[in-house]
């Protein structure tokens, strides 16, 4: 008995298309639900946002590289360093990244891994040892923390990498938070992970990767100790994208060898993106807090971010997504996943 649910409900539309003589035509528009926590996410829309390729000149001149906080020499004179008591270095280094406090924190523990000296590093220049180096200084700072037993269950890295994301200045940085509230998708992720495993005696992550295997249509491919998905009803405009390590769990499970993997995952997604214009995005990885090993896996959520045009830059935020609190997406994971493939 097949256990986990694709549910969808796909509704049409019928206008008379000027494009077409206004002849009668019929629109179909697909509503999924979440295999995990059953909320819905529709596809609509096709054919009508596309990536465009942006000019990265303008963010990359003296003029911005002197207002940048993360920027050297300013890194090291106008940037906060943690109290003591927390980490007494003050900011934790590995290769060219500084994990540093933020100074308008989101949590009790809310830190900024600042990646590269450079202050813009387009997609293409996002290199293994960046990233392994960020990845890495943040499971540091995690466990420093953790050891003082200020007994915060939630540890999660995130990152809005580009202005679509989001992300207020350019110079890339992740966002590895430690918090007792876990924000609603985590939150949701969780319970909804522990009622399956009580259910069913197996944990959901495990499943997801086994079924979307047999089923292949959203199965981009596995590493060693990860598989890697396109979602079933996507986050994000241009879809979600999910590496997950089903056996590996809390921040004391990660060790170099999966931040090794994580990364080589990320730049085949990456070179996916390139070849669509796609240079933005925001990223969550989350970590499975002490005592929920048996039904919570290491996972990473990817999603692109993009202007609906460089003209007048519009978000792909919009009322259906603020408003009504569901996501939408204008193209369908299957196509996505076999685009994919290729570059795996």
């Amino acid at each position: 008995m097949l256990m986990i649910e694709f549910k969808t409900k796909v509704l049409t539309t019928t206008i008379m298309d000027p494009r077409d003589n206004f002849n009668r035509k019929e629109i179909e528009t697909e509503i999924r639900f979440d295999p995990l926590t059953g909320e819905s996410s529709r596809l609509a829309h096709f054919g009508m946002i596309k990536p465009q390729k942006e000019d990265f000149s303008s963010w990359d001149t003296p003029e911005n590289h002197s207002r940048c906080p993360f920027c050297p020499p300013n890194i090291e004179k106008i940037t906060p360093r943690f109290p003591p008591e927390h980490l007494p270095e003050g900011r934790l280094h590995r290769g060219e990244t500084t994990l540093l406090p933020n100074i308008a924190p989101y949590d009790q523990f809310s830190a900024l891994a600042v990646m590269s000296r450079d202050h813009v590093v387009p997609l293409e220049k996002l290199s293994p040892r960046l990233l392994k180096d960020a990845f890495e200084a943040g499971l540091e700072f995690f466990r420093i923390i953790a050891a003082k037993k200020y007994q915060l269950p939630y540890y999660a890295i995130m990152w809005n990498y580009m202005p679509p994301s989001g992300g207020g200045i350019v110079h890339p940085h992740q966002q590895p938070i430690i918090s007792d509230a876990p924000g609603n998708l985590f939150r949701k992720a969780l319970e909804n992970s522990r009622r399956y495993y009580q259910a069913h005696r197996q944990s959901y992550w495990k499943e997801i990767c086994r079924v979307e295997k047999e089923k292949g249509q959203r199965f981009i491919g596995e590493l060693e100790r990860s598989c890697w998905l396109i979602s079933f009803a996507p986050l994000g405009v241009m879809g979600e994208f999910l590496g997950i390590f089903p056996d590996v769990h809390t921040i004391f499970d990660v060790d170099e060898t999966v931040v090794d993997e994580l990364v080589s995952g990320l730049e085949r997604l990456f070179s996916y993106f390139l070849s669509l214009n796609i240079y933005s995005f925001n990223m969550g990885l989350f970590f499975a807090p002490a005592g929920t090993e048996q039904y919570f896996s290491l996972h990473l959520r990817l999603i692109p971010r993009l202007y609906l045009n460089l003209v007048h830059r519009p978000s792909d935020i919009n009322a259906v997504q603020m408003i009504l609190q569901e996501p939408f997406a204008v193209v369908y994971p299957e196509k996505q996943c076999a685009e994919l493939r290729s570059f795996w």
